[in-house]
């Protein structure tokens, strides 16, 4: 009995509960010309801890991945492109205010100011309309195509010796085919 229990307890320490485990909401799919647009929102990943750490005035924050993936090849690598963006939140103790900036793939996309927690917390975990992709002219309009996102939201350690990851679960848009263009 004890044994048992033990593990459990060991197990839980390491692969932590799954209720508190910070997920990302279905992406919503707009086909926009030649772009394809998500929006998505991150629940439970703004923590105390992140707040207190943003508080400090170190730049903090999360990053989106996104993968452009064909819909069949289940077996193969069917990833066409991918692309990320980061969501850094920095505080101002002068102004007490939240400086947000937007990176999609290493350049400065958008810039944001939120005034308190609420704002702040709503501007890094409710990204609207983001261009994940530009759709280009070597995709076939007769495939099917998906993108597939997760949140990388940095590191902790378990049981003070063993760095890890703390990312979300990968999720998947709708399946689309793009637009057809013209040669």
């Amino acid at each position: 009995m004890f044994q048992s229990t033990a593990w459990v307890l060991t197990a839980f320490l390491f692969f932590g509960s799954s209720a508190d485990k910070p997920y990302m909401t279905e992406p919503e799919l707009v086909i926009d010309g030649g772009r394809a647009v998500v929006s998505f929102n991150l629940v439970g990943g703004f923590t105390e801890e992140l707040f207190e750490q943003i508080q400090t005035g170190l730049a903090t924050g999360f990053t989106y991945q996104f993968n452009l993936l064909r819909d069949h090849l289940r077996w193969a690598d069917n990833r066409i492109d991918t692309s990320e963006l980061q969501v850094v939140a920095m505080y101002n103790a002068v102004t007490r205010e939240y400086l947000i900036n937007y990176k999609q793939d290493g350049k400065l996309i958008d810039s944001r100011i939120a005034r308190d927690r609420e704002e702040l917390e709503q501007a890094m975990t409710r990204i609207e309309s983001i261009a994940a992709f530009v759709l280009g002219h070597d995709l076939n309009p007769d495939k099917r195509y998906l993108i597939k996102a997760r949140a990388k939201l940095g590191s902790r350690t378990i049981m003070l010796l063993i760095p890890t990851r703390i990312e979300t679960d990968w999720v998947t848009t709708r399946k689309f085919r793009p637009p057809a263009t013209e040669p």
